[in-house]
């Protein structure tokens, strides 16, 4: 046991060399002990053990809230189409309109509540427009929600009426839908599917869904078949205007919106659509869906190409809304019916539809000898068939000449700009004049008459243009092709195989693929070995895709042609053969009479619609392409040829 030692009783001296030693040795031991820091009390194994714990906790509480609410998000979205569906679709009374209200407010309500919470946990980052289209999106959505819940005060009731509304209500809510579509893009992108397969299945689920929509009780005046709905949904998203019912004694007014809506999204294509909401709310897409749009549109390049599509969608709707005043002016009648007719009209045009609300189309004598009204319909079939890289060009021109005359008002030079034309584009120009010109002249030669000026008769010359403009894929039938001789059928024909140019709303073979073929066939008369055209050449690819069209085209015709032969055996051939022609260059003219053919006829003309409309390439390629590529070479063999 050790000894106490007390200070008191110690010597004189003893203190003072102790604490002498103590001072000497404390250095020696604060040395050889370990420096303590304050937070080495966290630095252990347990704690870190909880603190990881407690992290994968909450990321795996935030990953199951983030998943609930994208099921909540899924299910509010069902609910709220199926409940739109129910509202527009069958609902024929006003009694239950107050349960069908609240049901879209709290259906709202939970697509905003999901939407923010899928915002707040898992936000991803995007371009700034991209961020502040959701936020505003977010914003809008909260604010209908407050003047639906009468949140505001009095003073703000301008407000409330006009977001308290439930068009106000519908409208945001389908905006909330639309930020949640990029993940549709995505889920298609991990299907291992083709882009082929993808693009054709698109328009095949257009063309399902708008055949079901057409059946709604409310979107019809009387009942029709699911085969008569279909064949519609199927004319109307491939831009055809092949019909089976009389539109205007079949379809109330949503059935003609209907309709609309799928000649719109028929025309630009629905991956257009999508890969226009990925890109608003996302800031960016999948490469698929670049490819698919590239294809589309017969883009050249993978950058800017959803600047390019936000272009287009801007420039369809300016051109459609100014037709569409044009037209206006021109009907007569009520507001209400010249508005709608007017719209129609415009973007059945623009997208080369040929579509028609009026009971016998255009064949109506005071629609004859409306000149005003078909040449602006013949404009917008023009601006609609021409294809959107010209009509961007024309865009590049228009502003830049608007640009130089504000900098010459305000005495300022403009930096020099060249605006060339691509060879491809410069082709589709020169096809579609020669063949617009060409073809006036020859229908008013062969149906009118005497071309000399001296015998020229300006009512048949609009005539002969329209027909010639119409043929190109548009459709809209002002004269009765019934009353055609054989010479005219025949360049009706050819007008509506080559249709409209690459990267338009029309359909046909091209006229691009045209002009290759032909020059190709002059170049090797010439004794060419290579096809040249302006300063450029033409790489063989692009003239082993035109002939490639050419024939898979003459194919489908004809394989189309035969059978409607075996089953309408009874029929004009030649009626027979411009039916399959229209209906694969997606025109629509009818000699035959759509109506009186056979049931299975109408289904071979259905099957050309949808061939001609994706592409007989496209449509082979997803069956027949193969990913891998030979890294071989076979030695070269000419065959004889006459």
């Amino acid at each position: 046991m050790r000894a106490t030692t007390d200070y008191v009783t110690q010597p004189p001296g003893f203190f003072t060399d102790n604490f002498q030693d103590l001072c000497y040795t404390f250095p020696r031991r604060t040395a050889r002990r370990k420096t303590v820091h304050p937070m080495s009390y966290f630095d252990n194994e347990a704690l870190f053990k909880k603190f990881y714990v407690a992290s994968d906790w909450a990321n795996t509480v935030g990953s199951a809230i983030i998943a609930l609410a994208g099921f909540v998000f899924a299910l509010s979205t069902l609910l709220f189409g199926s409940l739109i569906l129910f509202d527009f679709g069958f609902r024929k009374t006003a009694a239950d309109s107050l349960a069908v209200h609240q049901t879209y407010l709290l259906l709202a309500a939970a697509l905003f509540a999901s939407k923010l919470l899928i915002e707040l946990l898992a936000f991803r980052a995007a371009k700034w427009f991209a961020v502040v289209f959701r936020v505003l999106v977010l914003a809008v959505v909260f604010v209908i929600l407050l003047a639906h819940l009468h949140a505001f005060p009095e003073a703000w009731s301008v407000i409330s009426g006009a977001l308290g509304g439930r068009t106000a209500l519908l409208l945001g809510s389908l905006a909330l839908m639309a930020t949640q579509m990029h993940h549709l893009s995505g889920t298609l992108n991990r299907i291992n599917i083709s882009p082929s397969f993808l693009f054709a299945g698109s328009f095949l689920a257009m063309i399902l869904a708008g055949a079901g929509l057409l059946m709604l009780p409310n979107a019809t005046l009387q009942p029709i078949s699911a085969y008569e709905a279909l064949f519609t949904a199927t004319s109307a998203v491939c831009v055809t205007g092949m019909m089976i019912v009389d539109p205007s004694a079949v379809f109330s007014p949503m059935g003609k919106n209907i309709i609309l809506g799928l000649i719109q999204t028929g025309g630009l294509g629905i991956m257009t659509f999508t890969g226009f909401f990925s890109y608003l709310f996302l800031g960016s897409a999948s490469l698929k869906d670049r490819f698919l749009l590239k294809d589309f549109f017969s883009g050249d390049q993978l950058g800017g190409l959803y600047k390019l599509l936000l272009k287009i969608l801007l420039l369809t709707i300016l051109v459609e809304a100014a037709g569409s005043v044009l037209i206006y002016r021109t009907l007569e009648g009520d507001w209400m019916h010249k508005t709608h007719n007017a719209v129609f009209h415009a973007v059945s045009a623009f997208c080369n539809a040929g579509f028609s609300v009026n009971p016998q189309e255009f064949n109506a004598l005071h629609l004859q000898s409306n000149f005003s009204l078909q040449f602006i319909l013949c404009g917008l079939v023009v601006l609609g068939g021409i294809g959107f890289p010209l009509l961007l060009y024309f865009y590049k021109v228009l502003k830049f000449n608007v640009k130089s005359i504000f900098f010459r008002v305000v005495g300022r030079n403009l930096p020099h700009e060249v605006l060339l034309l691509a060879v491809g584009e410069r082709l589709a120009l020169h096809a579609t004049l020669v063949l617009l010109v060409l073809g006036a002249f020859l229908y008013y030669a062969l149906e009118a008459g005497s071309p000399l000026p001296e015998h020229f008769n300006w009512s048949q010359g609009m005539t002969a243009l329209v027909s010639s403009v119409n043929a190109r894929t548009s459709g809209f039938s002002m004269t009765d092709p019934g009353g055609w001789s054989y010479p005219t059928v025949f360049l009706t024909i050819f007008l509506m195989w080559v249709g409209a140019s690459p990267g338009s709303t029309g359909g046909g073979i091209k006229t691009t693929t045209l002009a290759v073929a032909v020059k190709t066939v002059a170049s090797f008369l010439r004794g060419k070995d290579r096809l040249e055209i302006g300063n450029r050449e033409i790489g063989s690819s692009t003239i082993v895709r035109a002939f490639s069209v050419i024939v898979l085209s003459l194919m489908f015709i004809f394989a189309g042609f035969l059978l409607m032969m075996i089953f309408d055996p009874g029929r004009n051939p030649v009626h027979l053969l411009f039916e399959c022609v229209a209906a694969f260059s997606t025109t629509g003219l009818s000699i035959a009479g759509t109506m009186t053919l056979s049931t299975p006829s109408q289904v071979v003309l259905m099957i050309l619609m949808f061939v001609g409309r994706i592409g007989p390439v496209i449509v082979l390629s997803g069956f027949l392409a193969t990913q891998t590529q030979n890294l071989y070479r076979l030695p070269v063999e000419n065959i004889k040829m006459n």
